[in-house]
């Protein structure tokens, strides 16, 4: 079995550790009765999808996808996204982010922590007819605050392709 495999006690007590910790925090603040999101599923269908397409990013263009960031996040508590009008089906429920990363120039820090040389991105298409081609460009308002700032820094445009991973299956869900 793979070094990350950790026991299946040491899960219980982490989970138990969130429940008796974080949970608390996020539903006191929410109030109202609110359940804090337990966890997040995805099939491993959808999971194997995604994989592949990080592989088909990484052959047509020739460079090396180092790894996946996992954001905590929230949904906007509201019906809609505010920066695309799109609908929102778990308004204000807690999620979390896939967001595959580029290895960038080490610093100080991630000598320390290595997980912060690798930075998210999309791609910004050298050509229209290819969204999955082009320049890596590192997510600016994605990173933390002690993150290298590369030269390949930005905020995507109106043609940039994201591989940002979201909707997965969220317990419990909001209430209907």
């Amino acid at each position: 079995m793979g070094s990350k495999i950790i026991s299946i006690k040491e899960a219980i007590e982490m989970k138990k550790q969130y429940l008796n910790t974080i949970a608390p925090l996020i539903e006191t603040n929410k109030g109202n009765g609110y359940q804090a999101t337990d966890f997040a599923w995805i099939d491993l269908a959808s999971l194997k999808d995604y994989l592949a397409l990080l592989d088909d990013v990484m052959k047509k263009n020739d460079k090396e996808i180092s790894g996946i960031r996992i954001y905590f996040s929230a949904y906007p508590n509201s019906d809609t996204f505010a920066s695309t009008g799109n609908p929102i089906d778990f308004k204000g429920r807690e999620t979390v982010l896939l967001a595959p990363t580029i290895e960038v120039d080490p610093t100080t820090l991630s000598g320390q922590y290595p997980n912060l040389e690798n930075l998210p991105f999309f791609i910004e298409p050298t050509d229209d007819s290819k969204p999955l081609v082009g320049d890596f460009v590192v997510i600016e308002d994605l990173l933390n605050a002690s993150d290298n700032r590369p030269s390949n820094l930005g905020s995507s445009g109106t043609n940039s392709t994201s591989l940002i991973m979201d909707n997965m299956s969220l317990t419990p869900p909001p209430p209907k």
